[in-house]
């Protein structure tokens, strides 16, 4: 059993204010009504077995975690670096982490682009092509069940 709380009913957003991905991602949480933990990396230290855990479950070392282009440093010198030193580069620099991660339940994923956090929420187009215009009153019950249709290329 992980240390990250998991639950299917909220999700937890692990971001940095230092972001802008970071921040445009908590702003979609902000504007719709979905129950969520927003920590934030620039107030909040996280604990390196949770690092651990969170690597795991996207299945990455925690070093993949770090966007190396907000260091100043070249890939050979941080080719010996630990999961201890990564995390210390972490816990001391909260803008590394620039692409926010997403934990709802047994999901977990790294955004690297703000509107992907709503493939965690079910999405429903109930009633758009009905409209009072056309004398047709809008059906507005939802008719899928824990389905994601947000297109993604890959």
């Amino acid at each position: 059993m992980g240390v990250i709380a998991r639950n299917e009913k909220m999700l937890t957003l692990i971001y940095s204010s230092n972001t802008r991905v970071g921040t445009h991602t908590l702003s979609y949480l902000t504007g719709i009504d979905v129950k969520y933990l927003a920590i934030d990396l620039a107030k909040t230290k996280i604990p390196g077995t949770q690092w651990a855990e969170i690597a795991e479950a996207l299945g990455v070392k925690i070093g993949d975690l770090v966007d190396k282009r907000e260091l100043d440093l070249s890939s050979e010198s941080t080719a010996e670096f630990s999961s201890n030193d990564w995390i210390k580069i972490i816990q001391n620099n909260d803008s590394v982490i620039s692409r926010p991660i997403a934990i709802k339940g047994n999901r977990t994923k790294q955004i690297d682009i703000p509107t992907e956090i709503l493939e965690f929420f079910e999405v429903d187009s109930a009633g758009l092509e009905q409209s009072p215009s056309n004398n047709t009153e809008p059906d507005i019950e939802r008719t899928t069940e824990n389905e994601s249709f947000i297109e993604k290329d890959e």
